[in-house]
Order: structure tokens, then sequence, then C-alpha cells
């Protein structure tokens, strides 16, 4: 199994961060937590050989949720031979350095996407935390964590990493997935046909598809719910 690891990186010469300006960052396919820091992303500059975001950890508080993805040797387009030690999410690698020691961070592109720490302003929307994605621009991917033997189906809390539903089946059954699909139809109003699910990373876990509905609806009508 590989090891987790939660890694802070700071400096005393960093600059202060205030509530405002930390970024908090997550998975782009699996919404998992990644990375808490004080650098805006999309204003750090890229490496030339790849696009990565690079963040000085000498100037910047850097904190990654993840484990230990060990080293690869890539080939650059230059002939030179590049070792990486990278971090991953599961399987994924979302980041990396090419001197375990050294002081810069390699965001990978297209590996993570933002979601503000800071309070949506008043009478704005909140943002979709990012366990509810777009795949493209007619579905909608949700990360369903499942507890089961319930008295009834119900929705018991939204995080930036699963939708959280509790079913009243066990969740071997056969008809588990009959029942999650028919309780995700009523939460959403929408028809089975445009439902279908996969499994996820475990057998508690799983990622249900919807066909013609925004991730900013689905969002909202789980919520809902949730206040229900």
């Amino acid at each position: 199994m590989p090891r987790r690891a939660t890694l802070t990186y700071s400096s005393e010469d960093a600059p202060a961060v205030g509530e405002s300006k930390v970024y908090v960052y997550y998975c782009k396919y699996s919404g998992q937590h990644t990375l808490t820091t004080n650098c805006n992303l999309n204003k750090a500059p890229r490496r030339r050989t790849d696009g990565a975001r690079v963040i000085d950890t000498k100037i910047y508080t850097a904190k990654l949720y993840t484990i230990d993805g060990g080293s690869k040797l890539i080939k650059r387009q230059s002939g030179s031979i590049e070792k990486q030690y990278r971090y991953n999410i599961g399987k994924l690698p979302v980041a990396y350095r090419t001197d375990p020691d050294g002081r810069l961070l390699y965001i990978l592109e297209g590996a993570i996407t933002s979601y503000s720490s800071q309070d949506p302003a008043q009478g704005a929307s909140p943002p979709v935390p990012p366990c509810i994605l777009p795949l493209d621009k007619d579905t909608t991917q949700v990360s369903l964590e499942i507890d089961d033997r319930a008295d009834k189906p119900s929705i018991i809390k939204i995080s930036a990493d699963h939708v959280r539903i509790e079913i009243a089946g066990a969740i071997t059954a056969p008809e588990t997935n009959e029942e999650i699909l028919e309780f995700m139809r009523a939460l959403l109003t929408v028809r089975l046909s445009q439902m279908s699910l996969i499994r996820g990373e475990s057998t508690r876990h799983k990622l249900l598809m919807i066909q013609k509905i925004k991730p900013a609806d689905v969002y909202q009508k789980l919520q809902k719910a949730l206040k229900q």
C-alpha cells in the first residue's frame, strides 16, 4: 500500500496568509482535496517543458494531501532524462519535484481544480464542489459514497470528495444500483434513462452519470434535499 504523505512547505520569508489569500485545490478527476496554498496557480509561472505550474516553496506555503507516487524517468524532447519524484491521488500523479529536497514544486497541467475557501459573495451562487463535475456539455458526474442498511434512503453530507448517501438495502445486494438510481432520480427530478452508475474506487464508492443537467443544478437540488 502506498505511503500517505501530508507535506507542508513553508518559509519564514513567505508572505502572511490571510483568509482571503488561501486557495484550495482538488483532484480534477476524483474530487479529492489535494493542495492548500497561498499561491494563486492561475498566476503561477508555467514550466516550459510540460506546462506544469511552478510553486516556489521558499516564497509560498503549500500543503499537499497526497500519497508517495514514487519516482519516474521522463525523456524530454531535447533528449535529456529527468527524474521526477511524484505525488499522487490514488494512482493519478498530480504534482512532482525534480529534486526530493528542492524548493520548486510542480503541479501537473490539468490535474487539479480550484475551489475558493472564501465565502461566496452575498447573493451569488455557492461554488459547486469538485465531487460534482462536468464531463462534457451534456453530462454531469457525481461521486457517491454509500452507507447501507439504513431505515430509508437519504442524503447525509456533501463534501469536496463525495456526496454521501445511505440506502435501506445491503451494499452487496443485486438491487443496490436500482435503489440508488431511483433515490437519486427522485432527488434530482430527472428520468431514469438520463442516469447510469459505474463502480468507483471501492464497493462503497460509485460514480453517477447524469445526462442533460448542469453541475450547478445538481448541487442546488442536493443541497435542498440535505436541508429537508
